[in-house]
């Protein structure tokens, strides 16, 4: 099955209050596990919306919408600082996945994913608790 592999890093998005205010830069110490697990609840946030765009515009348009189908559409308007987002959509349309990547996260490269079923997962490396 051939996919559309997409890399999406967009602007910024006021996350303020879930990240506590400050954005790391990469000679910051490490953060607490409270700043830690706001960040992560803001991925899971993320991709819920992700996730109900997709299911709109699904509903609207019969297939699921590639990244740039969905930011020119009313159905997702994010953005994000200090996160990269992957899209991939299936040649048909019918099927994708995204990954949602914490670029400030140098030493254990949180991720979260999901797909069309709306299942959300999150992963560091593995040498790195969840």
């Amino acid at each position: 099955m051939q996919t559309k592999s997409i890399l999406l890093t967009i602007g910024l998005l006021a996350l303020a209050g879930a990240t506590g205010g400050a954005l790391r830069s990469q000679d910051t110490p490490p953060t607490s596990p409270d700043s830690d697990r706001a960040r992560h609840m803001t991925a899971i946030k993320l991709l819920r919306g992700l996730n109900r765009a997709e299911l709109r515009y699904k509903t609207k348009h019969a297939v699921y919408a590639t990244r740039d189908e969905l930011a020119a559409s009313d159905e997702f308007k994010v953005t994000l600082s200090g996160w990269s987002l992957r899209l991939n959509v299936t040649a048909d349309g019918k099927g994708y996945d995204a990954v949602l990547e914490d670029t400030t996260d140098k030493s254990c490269g949180y991720a979260a994913l999901t797909d069309e079923r709306g299942v959300i997962r999150q992963s560091k490396t593995i040498d790195c608790e969840i």
